[in-house]
Parts: C-alpha cells; sequence; structure tokens
C-alpha cells in the first residue's frame, strides 16, 4: 500500500516499477564505470538534464561532451547505490530518490591503498518511458553533501566549455 515520506507517496508494492528503475540506474553507472560512459547519453530522454551540484549538462549532446571530456583522465570508477526509493508519478512517469557514493583510483587494477568516497550525494532522477517502454532520464539531479580531496570530473568540468 502506498505510504507518505517526506511529504511524498512512496509506492512500495509496485516492485515491478522499483525493479525497472533500479536496473535503469545500475545499468547506467555500469556504463559509466565500465565503458567510460561512451552511450551514458543514450540513457537521457533527448533533453534530458544531468545536474551535479552547481554543473548542469543539457540535452544529450552536452551529456555526451561531458563524458567523451571524462574519458581523457586516467581514473576508474565505482559508482555504489543505496537507499533506493521508487515514488509513483502521473504515468508515464515515475521518480527513483537515493544514495550515491563515488569511488575514484588511478586506472591501475587492483588499486591498492585507502582514499574515502571522491564524493557522496543524494539523487533524484525523474524517469520517463518512450513509446518504445524503456525507461530514460528527464533529469538526474546529484545533490553533494559529501566531496573529498579527490574532485570528481563532474565537478571540475566546466559545461560551458564543453
Amino acid at each position: 500500500m502506498p505510504r507518505w515520506e517526506d511529504n511524498q507517496l512512496v509506492d512500495s508494492d509496485n516492485v515491478a516499477l522499483w525493479c525497472a528503475l533500479n536496473q535503469l540506474m545500475a545499468r547506467y553507472w555500469a556504463e559509466v564505470d565500465g565503458n567510460g560512459g561512451l552511450k551514458a547519453h543514450e540513457f537521457y530522454a533527448p533533453q534530458g538534464v544531468l545536474v551535479i551540484g552547481n554543473n548542469r549538462f543539457e540535452g544529450n549532446e552536452k551529456i555526451e561532451a561531458f563524458y567523451a571530456r571524462r574519458r581523457h583522465s586516467a581514473i576508474a570508477t565505482r559508482h555504489l547505490l543505496s537507499n533506493l526509493r521508487a515514488v509513483t508519478d502521473d504515468a508515464p512517469t515515475a521518480r527513483l530518490l537515493g544514495l550515491m557514493s563515488l569511488y575514484r583510483a588511478d586506472d591501475k587494477s587492483p588499486f591498492q591503498g585507502a582514499r574515502p568516497p571522491a564524493m557522496i550525494a543524494d539523487f533524484e532522477a525523474i524517469c520517463v518511458q518512450g513509446d518504445d517502454r524503456r525507461w530514460r532520464f528527464q533529469s538526474h539531479v546529484l545533490r553533494p553533501f559529501i566531496i573529498g580531496n579527490d574532485m570528481p570530473a563532474s565537478i571540475t568540468i566546466n559545461p560551458r566549455n564543453l
């Protein structure tokens, strides 16, 4: 049965929606970590928006340019997700809320030595289901509340320079 949480209706009984949005988010970060985000822009609706802190990448072209620029570094990343909550909006729109932790290391495997997370952020993704029945991000907003000394590219790359 749906319940109110933080003034939002959380549809805890819609397991299919939670699974679909969880899979979308997991596949997205796997693409970013494993393939350098080469196809990350395909996870967004054509006018989709990626917001990380004060940086805003609007539209597939800017999102693709961000990930192309990000691939110039020799840094390996792992994005970890937790506390995922699906919120039902009006079909075909839904939201996924949660927490993302970013770990970065020199591109050597296996990495030895301890580093704290580069960033821990709350996120909210507004997802839309297209005519092809695939879920995509309309917007994906990350709100960092901890940023380590090892600044992530999403914070250091200026969207105006893409």
